[in-house]
């Protein structure tokens, strides 16, 4: 009985290795992508400007949100496929940023708070800066947080017609829920 015990015991602390090996690994991974996003802004500089059109890691760049708050700031990606989902946050509805109509964003929730992974802390009233390839920035004033069915895509559509809103959408609840918060251009 002894032995059958200590094979048992040996098993769980090997499975307990293993997992734990794959969550270093996780967070690690989701360490490397923020280092990458950070190297990204340094070296496109403060002055965008652009006449061409701006990569990341073979996506092309559609704007930058920034959330003074809860200190992020990343590239938004032109496409949500779950592999771009991956490398930052990305377009998921709407027209072209800064414009009128609801610009809406995807982005993981993390649990180490990358991405979206600290929105849940996001209160009515905070900012949510959006910058256009021409360094055009917006701010958006959070106006709205709720929760929907992940099949319920009815927070794409704009809130107040002829305003600029904003709109970011992200995982909760193990991918049973979505966090919305809802946001338009500060006057």
């Amino acid at each position: 009985m002894k032995k059958i015990f200590n094979i048992i015991l040996i098993i769980l602390i090997i499975i307990a290795i293993i997992v734990g090996a794959m969550i270093v690994k996780k967070y690690y991974n989701e360490w490397l992508n923020l280092k990458d996003i950070s190297d990204f802004f340094k070296n496109i500089g403060n002055s965008l400007n652009y006449d061409k059109e701006i990569y990341y890691k073979g996506y092309k760049v559609v704007g930058f949100i920034e959330i003074p708050k809860i200190e992020i700031k990343y590239p938004i990606l032109s496409e949500t496929t779950e592999e771009s989902m991956l490398i930052s946050v990305t377009k998921f509805w709407g027209p072209d940023i800064n414009k009128e109509g609801n610009f809406t964003i995807a982005g993981h929730n993390n649990y180490s708070g990358t991405m979206f992974g600290k929105t849940k802390k996001l209160e009515l009233g905070d900012i949510i800066k959006l910058t256009d390839l021409n360094n055009n920035t917006v701010d958006y004033i959070i106006f709205d947080k709720y929760s929907v069915d992940p099949n319920d895509t009815s927070c794409v559509d704009c809130v107040e017609q002829g305003k600029r809103e904003t709109t970011l959408i992200t995982c909760t609840k193990g991918h049973e829920e979505r966090l919305i918060i809802k946001a338009r251009e500060a006057k």
